[in-house]
């Protein structure tokens, strides 16, 4: 008698009840520290961070996300930061005001996405398992009255092929989320939906993989035969290039009698690992066809964790350049071009800069005080302006310049005085009595002192304009900049356009900026059709809530006014290029 059994279910099984010892409790990794979490996106690919302003008040949030921490395990990383409690600085750092908490998933080492769906393990797990598809249908509020199956085109296929089989082989399903069928799912490990297995004489033989429809079902079941084994990704070790692999067997002997090494060590897992991978093997082709005097090796640190100790790797991919077999320095290069280049010449990376002057030792007509002069030197002078900076600040740094010109030429006022408090020294000090709001340039704090009662005076300048934030940009003359009230007209005027939503203070748009405005000339001189559009999401909200923009920057195609699709690939001029020459003009083609 041939059996096969479908374990049906409408939700994910927690971890807790898949294969782990009774009384074993799951925990979450907090990270508190800024250094640590770049260090975690750096070794991770895809990791989601519960921000929570208590862990008490979503200790139920945490207690679910530990479960599936440990069904995800290998595949992403779970952590909470307590921006209330130790994460206070991480949270404060990333500008992160969790009501009570926000979840945000960062991916290759950079923000992704908020999170977007329930609380609940099964959406956690499905989101983690593929955190840039869509939502479960069954979370649309919309299709609460439909009855959503684990697979909606597998039911009507499993039935109809029972039927065919009637009398030749039994066709069986159980819903093992019920509890009387608790012993029955922990029996057989089902952890996702729908499995299928197989049983012979009352003895299950293997897990059917073939197609979830009703012919090949039957056809499996007129003669069960078990899949053929997936074919194993082949170690890197194991693909024919013209990179040297090293063991810790073969690692002194070989480095001694190359004058000139560059040693990449590496995790078969690490997503960066893998992005550098092509690049390597290419440029090592490439260094053995121009005969450059040099061997690139690759060195499993996972596999050779000795030598992964011995040489302090602590993040993947590590670069270390060896001389006559002894280390000479890091290098942090990552693509084919830049390699060459390199082994071509090999010359140690400057070093950082010297520690900057203090900037009470420059010569300037700033002020500086400390806890002895700080009140006489305001009882002296009617109005004082001070400036209380950290030197490590950016916005200190970009202000310092004009602050000190401000005072130059104020400096024969003797009414108006311009002084500074270093807070990293001085904290005590660090408490302003009347804070100033205006701008940082030198005529903002000229106006200000000439004038300070004037109420309209510091007043926060106006934010730049789009056109002024993205000028002197190259190609930025050919991007438009659109708002809530003309971005319908645009993009049904045009059939192919590429939106960027920003956010003027956000980091990866800034880093993005110059390689979108040359994307957009590099378009016009090639008579690529479309165009490219930027949208300050933080300045058209409507445009953001109608779209649901939750990080940035978020890039969507549109086609003929639509909205197509995400982007998602890389962020460089050439790919967006490539994109916008050939970009879909349907779903069907995405």
């Amino acid at each position: 008698m041939k059996i096969t059994l479908f374990f049906s279910n409408e939700c994910f099984i927690h971890a807790s009840c898949c294969g782990k010892k009774a009384g074993q409790k799951s925990t979450l990794d907090e990270v508190s520290d800024l250094k640590e979490f770049k260090k975690l996106l750096k070794t991770r690919t895809s990791v989601l961070v519960c921000f929570t302003k208590s862990l008490k008040d979503s200790s139920n949030v945490i207690k679910q996300l530990a479960e599936v921490a440990d069904i995800v395990r290998g595949t992403g990383t779970i952590v909470t930061a307590d921006c209330g409690g130790e994460g206070k600085k991480l949270c404060k750092s990333l500008k992160i005001k969790p009501e009570p908490r926000v979840l945000k998933h960062y991916k290759d080492g950079e923000f992704h996405k908020d999170y977007d769906r329930k609380e609940s393990v099964p959406s956690f797990i499905a989101f983690m398992k593929d955190p840039g598809g869509d939502a479960p249908w069954e979370e649309d509020d919309s299709a609460q009255d439909i009855q959503h199956l684990a697979n909606p085109s597998m039911k009507p296929d499993y039935a109809l092929a029972a039927t065919e089989l009637k009398g030749q082989a039994i066709i069986a399903a159980i819903d093992v989320n019920r509890p009387e069928n608790s012993v029955v799912r922990k029996q057989y490990n089902i952890t996702g939906f729908p499995t299928l297995l197989y049983f012979k004489s009352g003895a299950m033989q293997f897990t059917y993989e073939g197609d979830n429809n009703k012919d090949s079902i039957v056809s499996f079941m007129r003669n069960p035969s078990q899949p053929a084994e997936k074919p194993k990704e082949p170690e890197w070790s194991e693909m024919e290039s013209d990179v040297v692999h090293l063991t810790t067997a073969t690692f002194d002997d070989y480095l001694k009698d190359e004058p000139s090494a560059l040693v990449m060590f590496y995790a078969p897992w690490c997503g960066h690992c893998k992005k550098i991978k092509p690049e390597y093997m290419a440029a090592a082709s490439k260094i053995k066809e121009l005969g450059i005097n040099g061997k690139l090796v690759a060195v499993d640190a996972q596999k050779e964790n000795s030598l992964g100790s011995r040489f302090g790797i602590r993040g993947y991919p590590s670069l270390k350049y060896f001389k006559n077999g002894e280390v000479a320095y890091d290098v942090s290069l990552r693509e084919e071009g830049p390699i060459v280049d390199f082994m071509k010449d090999p010359k140690e990376p400057p070093p950082p800069p010297p520690p900057e002057a203090p900037w009470s030792e420059e010569p300037s007509d700033v002020v500086h005080l400390n806890d002895e002069n700080f009140k006489p030197t305001l009882k002296k002078t009617k109005h004082v302006l001070v400036m209380f900076y950290a030197p490590w600040c950016g916005h200190c740094k970009r202000a310092k310049p004009e602050y000190t010109a401000a005072a130059a030429r104020l400096k024969d006022d003797y009414k108006v005085m311009l002084a500074a408090v270093d807070c990293t020294v001085q904290q005590a000090l660090c408490k302003n009595s009347r804070p100033y709001g205006g701008g940082r340039t030198e005529s903002d704090f000229v106006s200000f002192m000439e004038d300070p009662d004037n109420p309209r005076n510091g007043l926060p300048p106006a934010p730049p304009s789009p056109e002024e934030e993205w000028a002197g940009l190259d190609g930025a003359q050919h991007l438009h900049h659109l708002t809530d009230n003309n971005f319908d007209e645009f993009v049904k005027k045009k059939d192919s356009v590429l939106v960027m939503f920003y956010a003027p203070w956000c980091g990866h748009c800034k880093s993005m900026k110059a390689d979108y405005a040359l994307a957009a000339k590099q378009m016009k001189a090639m008579n690529i059709a479309g165009e490219l559009v930027t949208v300050d999401a933080t300045a058209q909200t409507g445009l953001q809530t109608r779209f649901e923009i939750r990080g940035f920057p978020t890039i969507r195609y549109f086609y003929k006014g639509t909205n197509l699709s995400a982007y998602e690939r890389k962020r460089k001029a050439d790919d967006l290029v490539d994109f916008m020459r050939n970009p879909p003009r349907s779903k069907d083609e995405l």
